[in-house]
Order: C-alpha cells, then structure tokens, then sequence
C-alpha cells in the first residue's frame, strides 16, 4: 500500500512539515505515483484537499509544496496527486510523532527557545533595517564620498625588483646611459614580473605598498626612479609608462549597496541608543590579563 510505504520514510523526515525537506521526501516518492491521477491545482486556497485522521490538507498548503518540489526538471514532481501523496504521508509521521514526548525533553525545548528567538530577531531586524529612511541626499554625500577616496589615477608601470640599494642604484645608473628597461629587467629583476619585463599593468595607488605607491604618485609619464625605492620586498627601480583617470562605476549601479549599507548604519545608532537607555547590569567579575613582555627584534632584510 502507498501510504503505508511512505510511512516509513515520512518517520525519518519529520522535518518535512515545516517545509525543509520536502524536495528529498518527494525525490523518494517519484517512482510509486501514478501519473494519470491529477487535482486541479488553481482550485480555491482553502479548499480541503485530504484529511488524515481528522487533520485537514488545504489548497494553498499543496501549493506551497508545489511551488517547492516543481523547481526540479524531474517531470515526476510537478504531478498534484504525487505531491499529494507526500503530504499525507509527512502528516502521518507527525500525528505519530506527536504521540511521543519528544516535544518535552529539555534538550528539544531548549532547540525550539533558541530557533524562536533567532526567528524574532532575525525578523525584527529586517523590518527595522528595512523602515529606516534613507535619502537621495545622504546616498550622494557617500557616493561622493566614494568617489574622493577612490578617485585617484590609474598607474601603468614596470619596475626592476632587486636585493641590495647597490644593486638598485647600478640598474638606475645602467638604464641612465641608455640601457633598455625592459631587457634590464628581464635579466636583472627578482620578482615574478620579471619574464613581462617587469610590466605591473593597470593598478590604482591603493593596491600597491605606501613607499611604492608614493613613488609613484611623485613621477611623471617617462621617468624613471631616480632612486631606489625601498619596500619589505626589497629595493624597485620604477618606471612610470602611462596615467589615467580611475574609473567609477555610476550612482545609481551603487544606490542599492549604499542605501543598505546606511540602513546598517542607522540600525547600529539605534542599537547604541537602546543600550544607553537600557538598565544593564554585567555580573561577570572582570579579569585581568597579565602584560607580555615584547622583545623587539630587527627587522629581517630580504
């Protein structure tokens, strides 16, 4: 029989009736439906579908289903009466689960406390991020915001890494009496750019270290780095092939990131004006972390 089959698998997916499993269930269900007997799925909401052991199945709840299990290309689960099926059987195993003490256990009341207060908080903090007003003129003041820190030009460069300032400063003399850069780093450079010819590409100041960076920002188009600039890699002779105007995407592309991220913003005012309203009381006595003593040590040279 169907529903005594499905039975014993309703009773290891209980998880079923709250909508988390319900894929998996109907998965193990496909091959016993027969295909030819379907219901009327647009039938009005409330309409009572089946009833088991006085327990009523409603329209709209095989419709929810529906709408779950029908995402799947197997064809087998977009039938009605399969669907159907699988709720009846899940209702069984919750009529006979019901019948346990299950629900008394300390540890099963404990998961349902915690599982209602996440769903409370995580409800109320949607709808109170949600209805904070965000305006067309705080949206623009962060945009231009954005636009002041990120604007700076684009760099194009190459540069020679090495080991010692002495080498560095022989490459700077040797490209000076008119060696190619290129070829000198190609020879000459340690770092992994060295087989491009020590070409970086297309990069923006902030995503290089400061010393390089301030380098950088100090040369014009052509010039070469009258003197090694020193970082944690080592020693870099750069020079400087192209600059160019950033590019920022457009206020409207970031307007649904900004206004979220102001939300969030205002939520957190909220939330520490609550805290200062609040009468809390902090009964963990506070502990006291002994100092360590640091030793300095030299920085390593590379």
């Amino acid at each position: 029989m169907i529903i005594t089959k499905k039975l014993l698998i309703a009773g290891i997916s209980v998880a079923l009736a709250a909508g988390l499993s319900q894929v998996a269930f109907a998965d193990s269900h496909a091959e016993k439906k027969p295909a030819e007997t379907t219901i009327e799925v647009m039938a009005p909401s409330k309409a009572v579908v089946a009833v088991v052991n006085g327990k009523e199945i409603t329209q709209d709840v095989l419709n929810q289903y529906l709408s779950v299990v029908q995402r799947s290309a197997d064809p087998k689960k977009n039938d009605p009466r399969a669907a159907l099926d699988d709720l009846v059987a899940t209702e069984i195993a919750l009529q006979a689960a019901g019948e346990t003490d299950i629900l008394e256990r300390a540890e099963i009341k404990q998961r349902i406390e915690d599982f209602t207060r996440n769903i409370l908080l995580t409800t109320w903090t949607k709808e109170k991020v949600e209805g904070f007003e965000v305006t067309d003129e705080e949206i623009t003041k962060v945009y231009e915001e954005r636009v002041q820190k990120d604007a700076n030009d684009e760099f194009k460069a190459r540069h020679i890494l090495l080991k010692t300032e002495d080498e560095a400063k022989a490459v700077i003399a040797e490209i000076a009496a008119g060696a190619d850069f290129v070829k000198v780093a190609e020879e000459k450079s340690t770092g992994p750019s060295a087989k491009n010819g020590g070409d970086l590409g297309w990069f923006k100041s902030a995503t290089m270290v400061k010393p390089f960076s301030d380098a950088v920002k100090g040369m014009k188009k052509g010039d070469v780095s009258a003197e090694p600039v020193k970082t944690q890699f080592g020693f870099h002779v750069i020079k400087l092939e192209e600059t160019r105007p950033a590019k920022l995407p457009p206020m409207d592309s970031l307007k649904p990131q900004l206004t979220r991220m102001l939300a969030q913003q205002k939520m957190m005012a909220f939330m520490d004006e609550m805290k200062e309203k609040a009468e809390i009381k902090i009964m963990l006595p506070e502990i006291k972390v002994p100092a360590v003593e640091v030793t300095a040590e030299p920085a390593k040279s590379e």
